[in-house]
């Protein structure tokens, strides 16, 4: 098994993980986190934005950027897999609407998962599969963009990488300290 995983991802990647992220944030924001969007006091819209809405979403970004820290096994090449096709989609759309040249922007020295963060990891996708299967299609529809968000985020060298770093590392200690592999 890899100790590291060897994906790079590019600024087109990043950008479509940064505006899935954009979308879902900006919809909690115009409806207050649940109903209708509308003026503050008027179907739901404005003024309560409840957090616990972007549990689903939130929770699915933290497991692909776990994923694409994997380093290998199904999950590792699955998420890989996902950010070569956001890579190449990335890029193209940027190169296509702007102009511009989409550089790496893999960060240096980036984490994997320890075996005790993959017992963690494999724990953590029976949880939310066993979530998933009460959800909804809007609930599926979060646990999907989360996914593809935090796989495309999950190496990048910007504020996103070290977000992906504090929970591979929150991942790890969990996972050895309960595994008893230290």
């Amino acid at each position: 098994m890899n100790s590291v995983t060897t994906a790079t991802v590019s600024l087109g990647a990043v950008t479509i993980g940064l505006s899935i992220l954009a979308w879902h944030l900006a919809r909690w924001w115009k409806t207050g986190g649940g109903g209708k969007g509308g003026p503050p006091g008027v179907g739901g819209g404005g003024g309560g934005r409840d957090p616990k809405v972007l549990i689903p979403f939130v929770a699915s970004v933290a497991l692909g950027m776990l994923c694409v820290t994997a380093a290998g096994g199904l999950l590792g090449t699955a998420a890989t897999m996902l950010m070569d096709v956001g890579n190449t989609l990335g890029n193209w759309s940027l190169t296509a609407v702007t102009g511009t040249t989409t550089p790496g922007v893999t960060r240096s020295g980036h984490k994997s998962l320890t075996p005790g963060g993959c017992a963690a990891l494999v724990i953590y996708i029976v949880v939310l599969a066993a979530i998933w299967k009460s959800g909804g299609k809007v609930f599926h529809g979060k646990v999907t963009s989360g996914v593809t968000c935090g796989v495309m985020l999950g190496l990048s060298a910007g504020f996103s990488g070290v977000a992906a770093t504090a929970v591979v590392s929150i991942f790890n200690a969990l996972g050895d300290k309960v595994t008893g592999v230290m």
